[in-house]
This record gives C-alpha cells, sequence and structure tokens, in this order.
C-alpha cells in the first residue's frame, strides 16, 4: 500500500499531513524564549492559545475542501503500535541526532524515553524534549561531588530540545509523485523530525511500499520548501541558502535514473533570492491555477535557472542554464501554452515589503484557483481576487512569524491528477 501521489500542487488535496502546535512550544530552559527560538529576537514568547486557533482555522479550511487531514502525533501513535520494536528503532534513529555525547547522558536519554508507560507519553517526550531534571543526572545522591561543589547538571538545562518548529510541516520531507524525499535540514536540530517521519514511512502500512528520491542520512542540505511539482514530469527546486546544489545533484539522479517508478523526466532548478525570512522557492513562486503563477518580482529578474535531464551515458545529469524569461521556461515546463504570471508589484512600498514577507506569495492550493491565503496580505489578495481566484483566508502570524505561507504548514500526500 502507498497513500503518496503527489505530482502537482494545484489538483484537489486529498489527503494532507498536519502538526497542530502543542506543549513543545512552551518549553524555554529557565524561561528563555530566544534559546527556544532564536530565529524569532524580537519575540518574547509564542502564544500558544493564538497558534492552535490559527492552525484549527487552516485545518478547517481543508478539510472543507474536501481533504483528509491527518496529525502528525496520530500518525506516529498508529506506527509505534505496530511492533514493539518500532520504539526501540525511533529511540536509536532519534537519540543519535541529538548530539548527546558519552556513555552517561546517552544511557540518561534512553531510559526516559523507554520509560514511558505508554505511546501517549512516549510522543510527548519526544516532541516535548528532555531536560537533565527528567533523568537520573540531576540527582545528587548520584553525583554527591558534583552537587558539593556546585558543579552538577543544571536541571532546567534540556540535554535534548522541544520540537517547538514541527508545525512547519513542509520542510522536513517532501511528496514527489508516488515517492517522498526524506530531507536532511539546515539546523541539525530539527532532522529529530525527519527521524520521526523515516519511522512511519519505514513502518506504517500505509505507507509500505512507498519510493524514497532522498536519504535523510546525506551530507548535503535539502528542504522541502524547495520542492515544487509542476506536472506528472516535471519539479521545480530551488537552490538556496536552506538547499545545496550537492543535494540537488542526488536528488536529480535518483529522480532521473534511480527507482523505476520515478516519472520525473524534467527538473528545473531556481537559484532563489535571499530576502528577509524568504528562505525557500515555495516563498517566490507558487502555482495556483492551470496555467498561473504567483511569481515574487525578485525571482522575475535575474534569477538564475537550469534545466537538468538525462545524460547519455546513463547515470547521467545534463544541466543547461535556461536564460529566456521566466514565461518562457515556466510554459515549457508545463508543456508549452501560454502562462500567466501575476505578481503583487515591486517592493518599495512598506505595505508591499510587508505582504511579501509575510508569506504573499507561500500559497496553498486548495483546487485550482482556490486558495488558502495569508488574512493580512490584503493588497495580493485583491490582486488575487480581481484574477479570478477564490480565496480563503487565514491568519497565521503567531505561528509563522513570516517564516512563509499557509504552504509550509502542511504537507499533501495526495492531490489529484490534472
Amino acid at each position: 500500500m502507498n497513500i503518496v501521489q503527489v505530482n502537482n500542487e494545484i489538483g484537489q488535496i486529498k489527503r494532507v499531513l498536519v502538526h497542530r502546535p502543542g506543549p513543545e512550544t512552551q518549553r524555554f530552559p529557565h524561561g528563555e524564549f530566544a534559546l527556544a527560538f532564536p530565529l524569532r529576537p524580537t519575540s518574547s514568547g509564542f502564544n500558544l492559545e493564538q497558534a492552535q486557533a490559527e492552525h484549527d482555522a487552516l485545518t478547517t479550511a481543508l478539510r472543507e475542501s474536501g481533504a483528509t487531514v491527518i496529525e502528525l502525533r496520530d500518525l506516529l501513535g498508529e506506527t509505534l503500535a505496530e511492533s514493539p520494536y518500532v520504539r526501540r528503532e525511533l529511540i536509536d534513529r532519534f537519540l543519535a541526532n541529538c548530539r548527546i555525547e558519552g556513555t552517561e547522558l546517552a544511557e540518561a536519554a534512553t531510559q526516559y524515553l523507554e520509560g514511558a508507560p505508554d505511546d501517549d507519553q512516549f510522543i510527548a517526550r519526544l516532541f516535548e524534549g528532555i531536560r537533565y531534571g527528567d533523568t537520573a543526572l540531576a540527582e545528587t545522591t548520584r553525583y554527591p561531588l558534583a552537587a558539593l561543589t556546585h558543579s552538577a547538571f543544571d536541571p532546567d538545562t534540556f540535554l535534548s530540545g522541544p520540537l517547538n518548529t514541527a508545525f512547519f510541516m513542509r520542510d522536513p520531507l517532501s511528496a514527489i509523485g508516488a515517492g517522498v524525499s526524506l530531507n536532511r535540514m539546515y539546523w541539525h536540530d530539527r532532522n529529530r523530525e525527519v527521524d520521526i517521519l523515516q519511522t512511519i514511512i519505514e513502518c506504517h502500512p500505509a505507507f509500505a511500499d512507498t519510493p524514497r528520491w532522498f536519504d535523510h542520512g546525506s551530507s548535503f542540505h535539502l528542504e522541502g520548501g524547495d520542492v515544487i511539482n509542476l506536472g506528472e514530469t516535471v519539479l521545480a527546486v530551488g537552490l538556496s541558502s536552506r538547499t545545496e546544489s550537492l543535494a540537488l545533484d542526488r536528488l536529480c539522479q535518483n529522480l532521473l535514473w534511480g527507482d523505476p517508478r520515478s516519472t520525473v523526466t524534467d527538473i528545473y532548478v531556481f537559484e532563489v533570492p535571499q530576502s528577509g525570512n524568504r528562505l525557500h522557492l515555495d516563498a517566490y513562486l507558487s502555482p495556483i491555477d492551470h496555467d498561473t503563477f504567483v511569481v515574487d518580482p525578485a525571482l522575475t529578474h535575474g534569477a538564475r535557472v537550469y534545466h537538468g535531464r538525462r545524460g547519455r551515458k546513463r547515470g547521467s545529469v545534463r544541466i543547461q542554464e535556461r536564460t529566456e524569461p521566466l514565461s518562457r521556461i515556466l510554459s515549457d515546463a508545463v508543456g508549452g501554452g501560454p502562462v500567466r504570471l501575476l505578481d503583487f508589484g515591486k517592493g518599495g512600498t512598506d505595505r508591499m515589503e510587508f505582504e511579501y514577507g509575510n508569506g504573499a506569495a507561500g500559497i496553498l492550493s486548495l483546487a485550482p484557483g482556490n486558495l488558502c491565503v495569508c488574512a493580512e496580505n490584503l493588497t495580493a489578495n485583491e490582486a488575487l481576487s480581481n484574477a479570478g481566484m477564490t480565496l480563503h483566508p487565514v491568519s497565521i502570524q503567531e505561528m509563522t512569524a513570516g517564516f512563509g505561507g499557509p504552504n509550509s504548514l502542511c504537507l499533501p500526500l495526495e492531490r489529484e491528477s490534472l
């Protein structure tokens, strides 16, 4: 069985994976928010109630569009129920990415996770992190000299930090055709999210026959925001601050020459501009209808594009730079017909600077021309409405803080083919 089938970014979503923010977002060492959320330097806290309300509005829009919404915790619970060996395998994999060095620390973390009385508690311990005080390491009777000399472990410090950004569901896993890419994250701590997803892919019966296009064990970084399905045979990828060219070389080789279940024949590589919080290709380019794309002007003007196909020698990939206008490149990518590129004007005004930085181009297509957008982007949303699109505005400010639009918060596992 394999429930993954995503050949495009606009077909009606049938099945989608999400993670609702939970208590893991409230776990700070000594209450110091900046240590847990270093990319939010101007914030002093994470409003969980507001974030959960935002997430609930997003999942409501998904359900009302006809999608089956799958919560990551529930899927992990189903996976753990398959066999007692799944927990043991996940513990080993998870702790290997915690950068815990030495026998005593590793044993303490292992015992804490193994000691969870049931699967729900085990999942909570994975997501909410492991403090030294949760383990035997903080017991003064075991380390009396350290206690006496005030050099014992601080019980409030994390041995393994919380997974407090796991609600950015698109980054660690990508669905490409009938397979998945288990990505290598730029921030090392987020690789633990991939560990959880890898266990699900390997052990849940719904993914038993799912091919894998990229190995999480790779040395090179690849993140899901830089992966966009343009059609059954065409993929767009971003070369960004989060995704390396070496990783894209491996992905191209695997898709073009690896498992025969891959239908991809053409891969377009876009050099992603770096502007503020816009980190990935999906913050600059969004397919929204059969012939229509939203494009950030920063991508339209000056971004270099490369086209990858099979080379003549088996296993080789031929890469050529494309110098035509972006409209011509995207037209070729989707079959040669005319395409419409929508942008919301240059970011010269404060209003548009805000909207571009607030996910104006990071749109989630629920179906062709049926779009989930950021409610605060008034100018962009008016332009989309005038272009004939049906909008479902949601506010996601507390969750994203400008690091993406609605498309960054969920991972479609199945879309209708076009």
